[in-house]
């Protein structure tokens, strides 16, 4: 492992996006969005996450240069085209209008379409915390997981996210998989030979599986049984609120022939209008921690320590990739 600071992640990740042919603002989105997973703890989603972006790009399943269309459905709801191109993107093109929205009304939903999946979707909820909005976030992703008794993959691992400001620069952000545990961690097991809980996945027979790669093959299992399901149903239609693809019919990762086009949804309530509600959750989140124990995490929305650990491999490959274009075996 090695010590990098965040600027120099940001510059990396700027440089390999350009050598993959993403254009300028699109690079600087990811940039920003991969250095926040990675200074926040989730590299699952960070620096790894790029080599889906790069091969995405050489498979023609991604728009290396989109052109995100806004359109506004009432003065509370806003539709995005992202063009096929990362969300991150899309979102960053509708920023703007959403807190300009959020301040005339309180209230506003972002809906998305036609979007690669892929990044971090607690980043959109700290963003928006940075401007004291509370925010609820939904995405779906090509279908791995089964739901209600189904052998079948009808759903992706379906992210929730949510976003609650406190005081002080801090808040409580909530980033989770309807999965089970999310995919990429079944691929970190599957590298590692390690077993994982039968209780996460089913392999191809539509039996409980402890090997990680079986379940690659097979479907993951919604967490918490048939509730876990529920609520992955819940972001899946949430999702799809803007136009975008079904898990079901969303095209593969990174392969076939046909671009990506998953739906995302983003709620933000402006929390001004709401008198002492900041203070009030300060002192609930505060009573929890302190006063009986909770272990619940509150995030610093601009981390102190600017330093974060990268496997020397994993810089190494990437550092090859924005001067020569490939990816480098190790």
């Amino acid at each position: 492992m090695q010590q990098v600071k965040a600027d120099e992640i940001w510059d990396l990740v700027y440089r390999t996006t350009r050598r993959a042919g993403f254009t300028e603002a699109v690079c600087q989105a990811l940039a920003d969005a991969t250095t926040e997973a990675e200074l926040h703890g989730k590299p699952s989603v960070g620096l790894e996450h790029l080599f889906y972006y790069f091969q995405a790009v050489t498979n023609r399943l991604i728009t290396p240069t989109p052109r995100v269309k806004l359109a506004s459905v009432t003065d509370s709801m806003l539709m995005v085209d992202a063009d096929h191109g990362p969300m991150q993107y899309a979102y960053r093109q509708a920023e703007d209008s959403l807190l300009a929205g959020v301040k005339a009304h309180g209230l506003v939903i972002l809906m998305m379409k036609n979007a690669f999946a892929g990044g971090e979707l607690g980043y959109y909820a700290r963003r928006l915390a940075r401007h004291g909005l509370v925010s609820l976030a939904f995405a779906n992703s090509p279908a791995v997981m089964s739901v209600g008794g189904s052998y079948d993959r009808l759903l992706g691992t379906n992210p929730l996210s949510y976003g609650v400001p406190m005081a002080d620069g801090r808040a409580l952000i909530i980033d989770q998989a309807s999965s089970s545990t999310a995919r990429v961690n079944f691929q970190k097991y599957a590298i590692r030979r390690e077993p994982i809980p039968d209780s996460w996945a089913l392999n191809r027979h539509g039996q409980p599986t402890t090997d990680a790669g079986a379940a690659l093959e097979g479907t993951l299992l919604p967490f918490g049984g048939y509730k876990g399901g529920n609520i992955a149903l819940l972001v899946e239609f949430m999702a799809m609120l803007g136009g975008g693809d079904s898990s079901y019919e969303a095209a593969p990762y990174y392969a076939g022939e046909r671009r990506q086009g998953i739906g995302a949804t983003i709620i933000a309530l402006d929390t001004e209008k709401l008198p002492g509600y900041r203070q009030r959750i300060d002192s609930l989140i505060h009573q929890f921690r302190y006063d009986h124990g909770s272990k619940i995490r509150v995030t610093e929305l601009e981390p102190s320590d600017r330093m974060v650990e990268v496997r020397q491999s994993l810089w190494s490959q990437l550092q090859h990739y924005a001067e020569k274009g490939e990816v480098k075996e190790i």
